[in-house]
């Protein structure tokens, strides 16, 4: 009866212990994902200053363009920025990448100004 109740205990504390560390990992990844959206979003609007200071019609020196973060709580994240003008307006899409591997978090704001 001894080894059943130890056997038991045992399979307890290992189911508990996955189930923690599968949480750990989804708390890591749900703050690079939430890093990686500030990032797309700073991207848009770096994009959508210098766009609109070019007019409003035009995207300036918007495309192509790469922003690396060193500040604190976007460090190691990353912005590409791409302009597209679209009948008087421009739409500028931003893709934040905070991360790497198999623990990256990609994510992407599109804005479009007139």
């Amino acid at each position: 009866m001894a080894i059943f109740l130890i056997t038991i205990m045992a399979l307890i504390v290992t189911t508990i212990s996955q189930l923690q560390e599968s949480s750990g990992e989804m708390e890591a990844l749900d703050i690079l994902s939430t890093r990686a959206f500030y990032a797309a979003e700073s991207g848009a609007q770096a994009g959508l200053v210098d766009a609109l200071n070019e007019g409003s019609s035009s995207c300036g020196d918007v495309e192509d363009r790469t922003l690396t973060f060193d500040e604190a709580g976007l460090k190691s994240c990353t912005a590409e920025i791409r302009c597209n003008p679209s009948g008087g307006a421009v739409v500028i899409r931003s893709e934040g990448a905070c991360g790497s591997g198999a623990r990256e978090a990609v994510r992407t704001v599109e804005v479009k100004a007139r």
